[in-house]
């Protein structure tokens, strides 16, 4: 399976001349100098809007606070829960009351689910690792509470929350979470509302597209792809064997192209057929990288991106690159025709991996690059930007850009002042005047980004965390234990 993976994603990408994940340029980048030099001019004025801000309103974290989890053994006791009584009085009147938590730290915390619906969700930290406790429940308002009883919808668990309140962010904080926001527009989208994801994307066999891509792959002499199952019978290396077809098709596909190239110059009725392949790809959101190809070499860029944001691309397995080639050809032509909010978010999507899979085993991460150079050579404030992205706060845009706690300590590591960025981090983790939340989250991102480093790095930066971790509270001190030992 790996291997005819490995064949399906090269040919799908064959048109675009990669071999590795994604080419380098001479600049030694993912994208080369002009587009660089676009990017750039592009920043300098988002810098400079930056400056002339001001904190029009202050950044709040999630809510959270203390409270009793306990276990629902009888619906006497939901009865008597549901009579809003407080935990004092449940305790006196039912004892034993089953697997009774005290003094749990809970954020609640509000998203949308896949299906578009609202969800409130109360949660014990440390949160993602499997064994905490969390409740979600319908976004309304007989559910939004910051004190007394919280029941899940099966009627098995209980919180008693005893105060949850939210905590302002200190200034600096706010700034990162504010130029977050001024670099990633907060009402773009990369993806038309129209776009559907799949897997394996092709056009449709009787669409206009098919009869372009048809019509322009006829070219003869085109090498015969090994059989992979016959190649197995044999004592040939197989690895050899696809090397060397692969680059009888990479010359055969450019004398296809330069034929392509005059073929298409005499005939008005494939360009226009052409045209109307995208125009009906882009409403319909038929498409797929063959067709973008074309579209970007003989139409326009513009409208090739737009195809590309027609699509969603969904990965088959761990090995399926190919959500992040469909994102990286989405970075290049929205550099290209100067589309910023495009860009940063597909390039924040490749750095924090965030596409969908079938399925991801963890064996396949270490291959996917973070690519945070690229932003350090922009001029842009990559560190906060990336730092602003990984802290929670509860008033910003439902579209603000959240980091990947685990991706975004991997881009770190690879941060050219390491020594200010730890000391950042300390200070943070180390900061009474941030919420309890983020800074154990700030904990979480400094042990991801240390155990990325090189190993002669690595453990003078964890004894950094350990000496940090020791200023947290008695129950905050609980919650990065457990999550330690795991």
């Amino acid at each position: 399976m790996k291997h005819i993976l490995l064949v399906f994603v090269l040919s799908a990408i064959q048109s675009f001349g990669q071999r590795t994940e994604f080419k380098v340029h001479s600049n030694g980048l993912i994208y080369d100098p002009q587009t660089m030099s676009r990017l750039e001019k592009i920043v300098d004025s988002l810098n400079l809007k930056f400056r002339t801000c001001d904190m029009a309103h202050p950044y709040h974290s999630f809510e959270q606070g203390l409270a009793t989890i306990i276990q629902i053994p009888s619906k006497a006791v939901l009865k008597y829960i549901e009579s809003n009584p407080s935990l004092p009085d449940l305790l006196k009147m039912y004892p034993k009351v089953s697997k009774a938590k005290h003094d749990i730290w809970v954020t609640k915390t509000r998203y949308k689910n896949y299906e578009g619906h609202g969800v409130i969700e109360y949660a014990e930290l440390p949160h993602g690792w499997g064994q905490e406790t969390s409740i979600e429940l319908k976004d309304r308002k007989a559910n939004d509470k910051n004190t007394g009883w919280i029941v899940d919808k099966e009627n098995s668990t209980a919180f008693y929350l005893h105060q949850l309140t939210k905590q302002k962010l200190p200034v600096e904080y706010g700034r990162l979470i504010q130029y977050v926001d001024c670099m990633v527009d907060t009402t773009a989208e990369i993806y038309f509302p129209q776009a559907k994801g799949s897997v394996y994307q092709r056009v449709n066999q009787n669409s206009k597209a098919s009869q372009f891509i048809t019509w322009a792959e006829k070219f003869p002499e085109r090498p015969e792809r090994p059989d992979y199952d016959q190649l197995q019978k044999t004592k040939l290396n197989i690895d050899s064997v696809y090397t060397s077809y692969y680059k009888k098709e990479e010359v055969w596909d450019s004398l296809r192209m330069l034929d392509l190239d005059k073929r298409l110059n005499k005939s008005p009725y494939w360009k226009d057929l052409l045209a109307q392949a995208i125009e009906e790809g882009i409403i319909q959101g038929n498409s797929d990288p063959r067709l973008e190809f074309y579209a970007a070499r003989y139409q326009s860029k513009s409208d090739a991106l737009k195809l590309m944001r027609s699509r969603k691309v969904i990965g088959n397995c761990s090995m399926d690159q190919s959500p992040r080639y469909h994102a990286m050809n989405i970075c290049r032509l929205a550099a290209e025709t100067a589309q910023w909010d495009i860009f940063l978010r597909s390039h924040l999507d490749i750095m924090n991996d965030r596409f969908d899979r079938q399925s991801d085993g963890s064996y396949a991460w270490a291959g996917r690059k973070t690519y945070l150079m690229e932003l350090e050579k922009l001029d842009i404030n990559a560190i906060d930007l990336l730092l602003g992205t990984t802290l929670r706060v509860s008033d910003v845009s439902e579209n603000h850009y959240w980091g990947s706690i685990g991706r975004v300590g991997r881009a770190l590591a690879d941060a050219l002042d390491k020594p200010a960025l730890e000391s950042r981090l300390v200070a943070m983790i180390k900061d009474d005047n941030l919420d309890p939340f983020n800074r154990l989250l700030m904990a979480y991102l400094f042990n991801n980004y240390a155990h990325n480093l090189e190993e002669t790095n690595k453990t003078d930066s964890l004894k950094k965390l350990e000496d940090a971790v020791k200023s947290f509270p008695p129950l905050l001190a609980e919650v990065w234990k457990k999550s330690d030992e795991k």
